[in-house]
C-alpha cells in the first residue's frame, strides 16, 4: 500500500520537466563522519520552493541546512536549453550505529507538493574515538541536536553575532575606475541559509556583477581578536561617474538561524565608502580618450614584406583592470602609403571591467615601396600611480613589391586573422546605394503580401469547408449570427437577468427582418403568419411560438425558477436561430441541383 501511495505522489514528476532529485554523500558512515542529504530541484522554467524542514532520521541528530539556487541557458544546436534549481544541504551527524532509512518526505514547489524517494543508510563503528568534523562548531556551544536535555538551559548561552560587511570598509580611486566591493556574511552562530533580498543604491556609479558564489562556503577569520566563519555573499564592480564619498550598494536580506527552532535575522550591510578623485587636468596627452585603468599594452604585425593585393593584420591587446566599455578604439596617425580598415574588437572580460581586449586593424597598401608604418597612440590614466601613460607603437618598416597573381589570393592562407580587405576601386564619386530592406516601399510590399495570404488563405478555407462539411459550415454560420445579434442576450441569461427576453426578442426579430424582410410593424401573428408562408417548417414556427410564450410569461416568473427557464430558452433561441442557418443552406443546395 505504501508502495503505491509512493507511486502516486511521483507521478506528476513523470509528466512534467520538474525533476525532485534527493541523495546522500555516503550510504555507508562511520561514528566519525557526517551524513550530507542532497536535495535539488530543477526545472526548465523558473520555481518557486518553500523551504522544507529538515527530516527526521532515526539513528542521526540534525546539525545543519544551506541552500543555494542556480540558473543556466545552453545552446544546443539552434535550441536554447534553460535550467533552473534549487539545492538544500541537510547535515546530520550520527549517533549509534545501525541500519536505518531516510523516510519519504514531501516538498512545495509552485504550490504543489512532491515526495521524494526514500533512501538506506548504515552507521559503523568509527577507527578513531574522536569525532571529526566537516564544518567548524560554534565554540562554546553542544552542536543543534547532539543534547535535547540542553534545550531547557539557559537561552543566553545562545547569543551569537551573525552581520554582513563590505570591504573594503573605505578605498580611493580616480573617476572612472572601477572599484571592486566585496561582501561578506560574518557569523558565530549556525546560519543555514541567507536570502538577499534587495540592494540598496545611491547616485553617482554604475554597477555590474563581478562575482556571485552560489552557496555558503566558509572560512575562519579573525576580527578584534574575535573567531568568526566568513562567506563571500556577493561581489561588485563600481564605475564611479562623479567625484566625492560615494556609498556602494547596501545588501538587505535575512539569515536562517539554527538555534532554540527556526528564526529568520534581518541584515543590512555596512562599510563600502568609496572616496573618488578627480582626475588631473595637467599634462593630459591629446590622444587621452577617457580610459582609466591599470592596463598593460602589447602589439603584433603580421608580416613586414608583402605585395600589392596582400594585406597586414596589426593587432593591439588591452590587458588588465579599466573601464573598458567607456573609451573607443584608437586610431592610426594619418600616413601615406596605406589604407587603415576600422578595426575589429574582440573582448574576453569578467563584468565588463577585467580581462582582455584585442583589437585587429587591416593595412593595405597603395603601392609598392618601402614605408614606414603609422604611429598608433593609445593614452590613459593609470589608477595606481596617479599619472597619465601613452603607448606608442614602434617604428616598423614595410617593404611592398609589385603585384603578382597570387597575391590576390593570399588571404585564403590567413584563415587564423581576421579577413582582409582588396585595395579599394579608385573613383571620384560611388552611388548612395540603400538596402531594399531599409527603404518604406519594401516592407508596405511586405505587408500587403502577407494580408492578401490572409484574406486568400482564410476564403480557401471557408469554401472547402463549405464543399466537403456543408453542416459543419451551416454551424459555423450560424453561430457567427448568434454572436451579431445575441451577444447582449446571451450575457443577460448569464447574469440570470429578465432582460434577456426583451433583448432575445429584438434579435430575433431584426434576424427575421433582415434575412426574410418582414416589417417590424407587423404584429407577432401576422410575422409568424409570414413565415408560414415563406414554407418555413412547422416545428421551427413551432420553436417560435413556443419562446415567445415563454418571453410573455416571464414578466410573471417566480424568482426560483429564473434561472432554468432562461437556461432552456437560450437553447431554445439558439436552436431557432441555427434551424433558419441550415434551411438557407438547404434551400440553396436545392437550388444548385
Amino acid at each position: 500500500m505504501k508502495k503505491a501511495l509512493l507511486l502516486v505522489l511521483l507521478f506528476p514528476l513523470v509528466l512534467s520537466a520538474l525533476k525532485v532529485d534527493l541523495s546522500v554523500n555516503k550510504n555507508t558512515i562511520n561514528l566519525n563522519e557526517q551524513l550530507e542529504l542532497i536535495l535539488k530541484i530543477s526545472d526548465d522554467n523558473r520555481i518557486k520552493v518553500q523551504e522544507p524542514t529538515p527530516p527526521s532520521i532515526p539513528l542521526f541528530s540534525f546539525r545543519n541546512m544551506t541552500s543555494s539556487s542556480s540558473s543556466s541557458v545552453v545552446l544546443e544546436g539552434t535550441k536554447l536549453i534553460s535550467e533552473f534549481s534549487e539545492t538544500y544541504r541537510f547535515i546530520y551527524f550520527p549517533l549509534k550505529t545501525g541500519t536505518t532509512t531516510i523516510p519519504s518526505f514531501q516538498v512545495k514547489v509552485n504550490g504543489k507538493y512532491y515526495a521524494t524517494r526514500p533512501i538506506s543508510v548504515e552507521v559503523v563503528k568509527a577507527e578513531q574515538k574522536t569525532p571529526g568534523q566537516s564544518s567548524p562548531p560554534v565554540p562554546g556551544i553542544i552542536p543543534f541536536g547532539f543534547d535535547d536535555s540542553f534545550f531547557g538551559g539557559d537561552r543566553e548561552g545562545w547569543a551569537g553575532d551573525t552581520f554582513i560587511l563590505a570591504l573594503p570598509k573605505a578605498q580611493r580611486v580616480y573617476r572612472g575606475f572601477p572599484a571592486i566591493v566585496s561582501y561578506y556574511l560574518y557569523t558565530d552562530e549556525m546560519v543555514g541559509s541567507f536570502n538577499l533580498e534587495n540592494e540598496i543604491d545611491s547616485d553617482g556609479y554604475g554597477k555590474s556583477t563581478y562575482e556571485q558564489p552560489t552557496m555558503l562556503n566558509y572560512e575562519e577569520v579573525t576580527i578584534n581578536g574575535k573567531q568568526y566563519k566568513r562567506a563571500l555573499i556577493k561581489r561588485l564592480a563600481i564605475i564611479p561617474n562623479r567625484e566625492g564619498r560615494l556609498q556602494a550598494p547596501i545588501l538587505e536580506g535575512y539569515a536562517r538561524l539554527y538555534g532554540f527552532g527556526l528564526l529568520n535575522k534581518n541584515l543590512q550591510s555596512e562599510g563600502g565608502i568609496i572616496d573618488v578623485l578627480p582626475l588631473p587636468t595637467n599634462n593630459v596627452p591629446p590622444s587621452f580618450g577617457g580610459a582609466v585603468g591599470n592596463f598593460k599594452l602589447s602589439h603584433s604585425l603580421s608580416r613586414k614584406e608583402l605585395s600589392l593585393g596582400e594585406t597586414i593584420t596589426f593587432t593591439l591587446k588591452i590587458e588588465g583592470r579599466g573601464n573598458f566599455n567607456q573609451f573607443s578604439a584608437p586610431q592610426f596617425a594619418s600616413g601615406k602609403g596605406f589604407q587603415v580598415s576600422t578595426p575589429m574588437v574582440i573582448d574576453n572580460l569578467n563584468a565588463g571591467i577585467e580581462g582582455t581586449r584585442t583589437y585587429y586593424y587591416t593595412l593595405i597598401p597603395q603601392d609598392k615601396g618601402v614605408y614606414e608604418l603609422p604611429e598608433l597612440n593609445f593614452a590613459w590614466f593609470d589608477n595606481d600611480s596617479g599619472s597619465y601613460k601613452i603607448y606608442r607603437s614602434p617604428k616598423e618598416q614595410i617593404k611592398v613589391s609589385s603585384a603578382n597573381v597570387l597575391s590576390y589570393f593570399s588571404r585564403l592562407r590567413q584563415s587564423r586573422n581576421p579577413k582582409a580587405m582588396l585595395p579599394k576601386i579608385s573613383r571620384e564619386s560611388y552611388p548612395d546605394y540603400v538596402p531594399y530592406v531599409k527603404q518604406p516601399w519594401y516592407w508596405i510590399l511586405v505587408v500587403l503580401i502577407v494580408l492578401a495570404t490572409i484574406v486568400v488563405s482564410f476564403v480557401a478555407v471557408e469554401r472547402k469547408m463549405k464543399r466537403d462539411n456543408p453542416e459543419r459550415y451551416a454551424s459555423l454560420k450560424a453561430e457567427k449570427v448568434l454572436l451579431h445579434y445575441l451577444k447582449p442576450a446571451t450575457a443577460a441569461a448569464k447574469n440570470l437577468s429578465l432582460d434577456f427576453y426583451p433583448l432575445a426578442e429584438k434579435a430575433l426579430f431584426q434576424y427575421l427582418a433582415s434575412k426574410y424582410k418582414l416589417s417590424n410593424h407587423l404584429s407577432t401573428q401576422e410575422k409568424l403568419q409570414a413565415l408560414d408562408e415563406k414554407n418555413i417548417p412547422e416545428w421551427l414556427l413551432n420553436e417560435i411560438q413556443i419562446f415567445l410564450s415563454h418571453s410573455q410569461a416571464a414578466r410573471f416568473m417566480p424568482e426560483t425558477d429564473r434561472a432554468v427557464n432562461l437556461e432552456e430558452d437560450l437553447a431554445r433561441i439558439r436552436k431557432i436561430f441555427t434551424g433558419f442557418s441550415r434551411l438557407s443552406k438547404n434551400r440553396k443546395n436545392r437550388s444548385s441541383k
